[in-house]
Order: C-alpha cells, then structure tokens, then sequence
C-alpha cells in the first residue's frame, strides 16, 4: 500500500514525537526516520523552502542517529528541535 503525502507527514511527526519523548530509540528507528524524510524531500508537492529545510534536518539527524554511538544524548542533544519540526511539519498536513 502507497502511503499519500498527508500520511507521511502525519507518520514524520509521530516518529519525531516519539523521539521527542522517548530517549531510548533504536538506529533502526532513525534509518526508518532518514529513509522517510529521503521520500518526502523527493516530492515536489514539498516546494516551500521552510519544510524542505525543516526535512533536510530532520534527514540529518536521522543518518547521524544511525551511527551515533550514544544515542541518548544525540536525541537529547535535539530536544530543543523537535517541537519546531513537528509544528513545521504539521503546518503542512
């Protein structure tokens, strides 16, 4: 099944709500979160520059969490960011 847009946006702001409160996610969960911003980035619906680089971040830290060695305090160290990115992403839906 095809997820649409407004579900893949809708899934980003999940992912990044778990992280922002959960601190013990997995390398797994941030390819899942590099591979799911890599999707939207390439939707040229996408075309506001405000969440494209809200997505290039997003996609940033998801590839650094992949190889973090201390996952804890690479999420902790994005705390600050996550409730401007789910608020940029929900803008969006």
């Amino acid at each position: 099944m095809q997820l649409s847009l407004q579900n893949k946006l809708q899934l980003l702001c999940d992912i990044l709500d778990e992280h922002q409160s959960d601190s013990s996610v997995s390398p797994n969960e941030h390819a899942q979160l590099e591979r799911l911003t890599a999707s939207l980035l390439a939707q040229q619906e996408l075309s506001d520059q405000d969440i494209r680089d809200v997505l290039t971040r997003i996609y940033q830290y998801g590839k650094d969490g992949t190889a973090a060695s201390d996952l804890t305090k690479h999420i902790g160290d994005h705390q600050d960011q996550f409730q401007h990115w789910i608020n940029t992403v929900q803008q969006n839906l």
